[in-house]
């Protein structure tokens, strides 16, 4: 994440630079704008999202440890993903 923030920094800057420049041909200072606005949006985002991202990334590292720990409590049947999916065991009602 750290990379692509930079990334999207320096693409923006040589945008505004190419867009306010007035260079010739004219589509490099009709799209460098744009482009620069957009791509320092993107730069913005990532900025606020990097601590939220270190954070997960902690988490994630820290619950695969975590499982990698405990012992497995079954050793057949199935998963905990595939066992919330399935339909409950139906009963027959007594009528009254």
């Amino acid at each position: 994440m750290l990379k692509w923030k930079y990334i999207f920094l320096t693409v923006s800057l040589t945008g505004f630079a190419a867009g306010f420049s007035g260079m010739q041909p004219a589509i490099l200072s009709d799209m460098g704008r744009p482009v620069g606005a957009i791509l320092f949006g993107l730069f913005l985002i990532a900025q606020v999202l990097e601590k939220e991202s270190a954070l997960l990334d902690k988490q994630l590292a820290a619950e695969k440890s975590q499982r990698a720990s405990t012992p497995n409590k079954r050793s057949g049947g199935l998963s905990d993903l595939q066992e919330g999916l399935t339909a409950p065991v139906l009963t027959t009602a007594r009528s009254h």
